[in-house]
């Protein structure tokens, strides 16, 4: 009865503090404002001092990762040094994120993330009609959107940690590094070329795919379980995404209001996947892909456009869990899964 409270109690907290964020950034006009509520879902954490620590770390790692990346474009390199910048920095921030090994590691992480945020799309030049500037300015408006909405929303309820910190492994630590640097530098770079070769949104998507994985993957003190659960979780989330696009196109008439209220339904199921200790792992997973292919707050892409991006999501989820084992080195005891919540994405 405790752990059931428990659940409803979070699911409703993750999904007052998604549909926040999500409504916030659709009022003011933002251009992806199904960014605003991705943080929601990975930020949330069990302790409270793990809650405001990963709030500020994703905050700074978006605001490092944007004026990099800014940085970088302003220069006006050809696209193959951007591709080759942007593949070690990739790297660079998934080693670093391993070899600190704790919370801290989140905005190393973050500056990763934000960095092919902003320049995959720019590689793939007049294909798509955004520009590196309002994108990156976008990505950190809807990061501070979607911090400051979980934070208000959870913070009461969050406790004070009551458990130590697990201790940090140091031993062989800069190999292993090494080791994940060089596994997502080769990704990013795949998905580099992609994107130049063939600048259409559903490469763009699994280009983003290859990237995310092998560094959530990489940055993880044990990815096992992570991977474990990786495919179902991307499987439910593109499902989830074509049935919201499926039945949101005869909506359209009805107006912007009634289509928010259909994606309050998803954030809701999606929220209740992601609070139970079952399926916290794939509900994570689950609500970035759907957020990711349904454009939520948007009218982007139709529905034939969504179905093969998310094929091609699916297939670069599927190639990063066939090659993680070997790249990564997963062998071993696998090590228990953090406490619902806490989660190195």
């Amino acid at each position: 009865m405790a752990m059931t409270h428990r659940v409803i109690s979070t699911a409703v907290q993750l999904f007052a503090a998604a549909a926040m964020a999500l409504g916030l950034a659709q009022m003011l006009g933002l251009a992806n404002p199904y960014w605003a509520a991705m943080p929601v879902w990975v930020v949330h954490q069990v302790w409270r001092e793990d809650l405001l620590l990963r709030a500020l770390l994703r905050v700074l790692g978006t605001l490092a990762g944007a004026a990099l990346a800014l940085g970088l474009l302003a220069l006006g390199p050809p696209d193959l040094v951007i591709a080759l910048v942007l593949a070690l920095a990739v790297g660079a921030s998934a080693g670093v994120a391993w070899w600190i090994g704790s919370v801290m590691s989140y905005g190393a992480f973050m500056l990763g993330v934000t960095l092919f945020v902003v320049l995959l799309p720019a590689l793939a030049g007049p294909a798509f009609d955004i520009s590196a500037t309002p994108a990156a300015l976008d990505r950190i408006l809807c990061t501070l959107i979607g911090v400051v909405s979980v934070t208000a929303v959870t913070f009461a309820f969050t406790p004070v940690r009551s458990a130590p910190l697990p201790p940090r492994v140091t031993q062989g630590r800069i190999p292993a590094a090494l080791r994940r640097a060089l596994f997502c530098a080769v990704m990013t770079a795949g998905a580099a070329g992609l994107v130049m070769l063939w600048p259409r949104f559903d490469v763009l998507t699994g280009a983003m795919t290859l990237t995310v994985y092998p560094m959530i993957l990489a940055s993880a003190p044990d990815p096992r379980p992570i991977r474990q659960t990786l495919l179902p979780g991307v499987a439910i989330g593109m499902l989830a995404a074509l049935c919201f696009l499926a039945l949101r196109t005869p909506l359209r008439a009805d107006g912007a209001g009634v289509i928010f209220a259909l994606t309050l339904v998803f954030l809701a199921a999606g929220a209740v996947l992601r609070a139970h200790p079952r399926t916290a792992g794939m509900g994570l997973d689950a609500n970035m892909c759907f957020l990711l292919l349904a454009e939520a707050g948007t009218w982007r892409h139709e529905l034939a456009d969504a179905f093969v991006a998310g094929l091609c999501l699916l297939a670069a989820t599927v190639l990063v869990v066939l090659l993680s084992p070997v790249a990564l080195g997963l062998r071993g005891p696998l090590r228990p899964a953090p406490p619902t919540g806490e989660t190195p994405g």
